[in-house]
């Protein structure tokens, strides 16, 4: 500043510093930020935006602040998610999927539970075998995880394959990994469904189930009876947390029994169930058999391409109790084989596997 008094050369000084201060940036600023210098930037300037940068530009940050890693792409705000496009075991940091509508690979939908519960979702159909999606919720690890299978009974006789076993001396059973506490009474409520259908053959089969009914031993009932019983407490005042698709909705902490027009359902399957549990206890189930473009059968003589009400609640009641699936051309005799054929009331009666199976998760009385 040679040639300017040493006032001028204070003042100068001073602006110089002042404008410094009001060209402060503040690192990482993110959108809504206030920029002091909002023109062009030149050669060696800083600033805190993430437009093109010009020549010699030093960005102080990318994004906003605070701001934690991007969710993966699969993770997509809204709509079904699909469990094929993501790991088997989500972060719910990552993606926070509780709340949200997932799908198996087999099919099946349900929402993730919210309020720490479990899930597992079944679907009976009359072609290629059932099929069940697990999804556990774990708030400890901060972790959801999910699984899928389908238990398929091979049409025809594949060679080398033995015919099916005789129930009653075919021993397998399959847990699901949750169950009632030993000793208790699950009670139950029907709902009729849009064409108020009736709810005796539920009703029965429900009984079979937790009655042990079979043909397999004397007085028509294995020996001794599992340590669970069930009651019918009457109507319901809502249809059961089964959706249109067949799919898991959200638990209302009833346990609902009935028929349900499930629209957006295959035209294979003729029930679903649901079972929310917590740890190994199950806490809450609801069953619901297709009353949309299916022909049922509950007494008298089987009409021609309908299907036993009593024989199919019997089956989904295993899965309230806790059995699951048992597949293969061999156990095809086993009420908890994964599919039923028309006019078929076997699956009413208890094969030896299934009797083992209660028996394995309750005990005898």
């Amino acid at each position: 500043m040679h040639g300017y008094s040493r006032e001028f050369r204070r003042a100068a000084v001073t602006a110089a510093v002042a404008a410094m201060v009001v060209g402060t940036v503040t690192a990482g600023a993110g959108p809504g930020t206030v920029h002091a210098d909002p023109g062009p930037v030149g050669p060696g300037k800083v600033t805190a935006g993430t437009g093109p940068a010009g020549p010699g530009t030093v960005h102080a940050g990318a994004g906003p602040v605070g701001a934690g890693p991007r969710p993966p792409a699969w993770c997509k705000p809204g709509g079904t998610l699909q469990t094929r496009a993501m790991p088997r075991h989500v972060k719910i940091a990552d993606c926070d999927l509780r709340g949200r509508t997932v799908r198996g690979g087999n099919g099946l939908t349900a929402v993730v539970p919210t309020d720490g519960t479990s899930l597992v979702a079944h679907a009976l159909r009359t072609t290629g075998g059932g099929a069940e999606l697990r999804i556990d919720v774990d708030d400890r690890t901060g972790r959801v995880s999910f699984s899928t299978s389908t238990r398929r009974v091979p049409q025809g006789r594949p060679r080398g394959a033995r015919a099916p076993a005789n129930a009653c001396q075919d021993g397998t059973y399959r847990l699901e990994g949750s169950r009632w506490p030993r000793g208790s009474t699950v009670v139950w409520r029907h709902h009729p469904g849009q064409r108020g259908l009736p709810v005796n053959g539920i009703i029965r089969g429900v009984s079979n189930m937790a009655g042990a009914r079979t043909d397999c031993a004397a007085g028509g009932r294995f020996s001794p009876s599992p340590n669970v019983s069930t009651r019918h407490a009457g109507r319901a005042a809502a249809a059961p947390d089964i959706t249109r698709n067949a799919g898991c909705g959200t638990r209302d902490r009833s346990n609902t029994f009935g028929w349900l027009a499930m629209t957006g359902a295959g035209s294979n399957i003729l029930a679903a169930t649901c079972v929310w549990y917590r740890g190994s206890s199950t806490l809450e189930t609801d069953m619901a058999l297709q009353e949309q473009g299916k022909r049922w059968w509950s007494a008298g003589t089987c009409p021609a391409g309908s299907y036993s009400t009593e024989a199919v609640a019997t089956h989904e009641a295993g899965h309230v109790l806790g059995l699951g699936h048992v597949g293969g051309a061999n156990h095809t005799r086993l009420t908890m084989a994964p599919s039923v054929a028309a006019c078929d009331n076997g699956l009413a009666t208890l094969g030896r596997g299934d009797y083992n199976g209660l028996m394995a998760l309750y005990g005898g009385r």
